[in-house]
C-alpha cells in the first residue's frame, strides 16, 4: 500500500497593525472617532470593559445580537406554554397530563402559566443571547487572541488600524494617534 506524500503548506503571510495605546475611554473615543473622520481603515478597538459609544465612533452597524435574543424568549415563552398547556388539557394515548378541578378552577387558567412562561422565557432568552455573543464574536474555547497588546484586560485601551486597508497614510496615522495623546504607538504582529 502506497504512503500519500504530505501536504507541503505555503508559508502564511503574518499580518500587522499599527496600534495605539491609551490610558482613558475619552482618549479611545476621541481618536477613534478622528481616525474614522479621517477616512483611515480601523481594524478594532480594544477596551477593558465596554464603552458607550465607541460603536458609533466606529461606524459599526447596530447588532444583530437583540433579535437573537427576542427569538430565544420567544422560543422560551412558546416551549412553557406548550408544556404546561400539554400536561394541563391534553388527553393522548402516551400521556395523561394532570388536568385538576380543584376549588372550581377554570379547566386551563393561563393565568396561573404566567410564572413559569416568565421564567423560561427570561432563561431561554439569557441562554441563547451568551451563545449567541460567543459565537458572533468568535470566543470559543482554545481560541487564541489574534492579536496581543499588553495592558488591555487591565487599564488600557487601543487602537488598531489596517496598513493594507484602502487610504492609510501611515504617517497621517502617527500624527493622528499621537495628537490625541498615544501612550504608545508601534506596530504589532497578529498571532498565527
Amino acid at each position: 500500500m502506497a504512503k500519500k506524500a504530505p501536504k507541503i503548506q505555503e508559508p502564511k503571510e503574518i499580518k500587522q497593525y499599527l496600534v495605539g495605546v491609551y490610558g482613558t475611554e475619552e482618549q479611545i473615543l476621541a481618536v477613534t472617532a478622528a481616525v474614522v473622520q479621517a477616512g483611515l481603515p480601523v481594524h478594532d478597538t480594544f477596551t477593558p470593559y465596554a464603552v458607550h459609544g465607541l460603536d458609533t465612533a466606529q461606524g459599526l452597524p447596530r447588532s444583530k445580537l437583540t433579535y437573537v435574543t427576542g427569538i430565544g424568549g420567544l422560543l422560551g415563552l412558546l416551549t412553557a406554554l406548550t408544556l404546561q398547556i400539554y400536561t394541563q388539557s391534553i388527553e393522548t394515548p402516551f400521556w395523561s397530563g394532570w388536568p385538576l378541578n380543584v376549588g372550581g378552577k377554570p379547566f386551563m387558567p393561563l393565568t396561573a402559566f404566567v410564572p413559569v412562561s416568565f421564567e423560561l422565557t427570561v432563561l431561554f432568552g439569557g441562554l441563547i443571547t451568551v451563545g449567541g455573543l460567543l459565537s458572533f464574536c468568535g470566543l470559543l474555547p482554545g481560541r487564541k487572541p489574534r492579536l496581543h497588546i499588553e495592558g488591555v484586560t487591565n487599564d488600557r485601551f487601543a487602537i488598531a488600524l489596517d496598513p493594507t486597508g484602502l487610504h492609510f497614510d501611515e504617517a497621517q496615522a502617527k500624527t493622528l494617534l499621537s495628537e490625541h495623546g498615544a501612550l504608545e504607538i508601534a506596530y504589532v504582529e497578529e498571532n498565527a
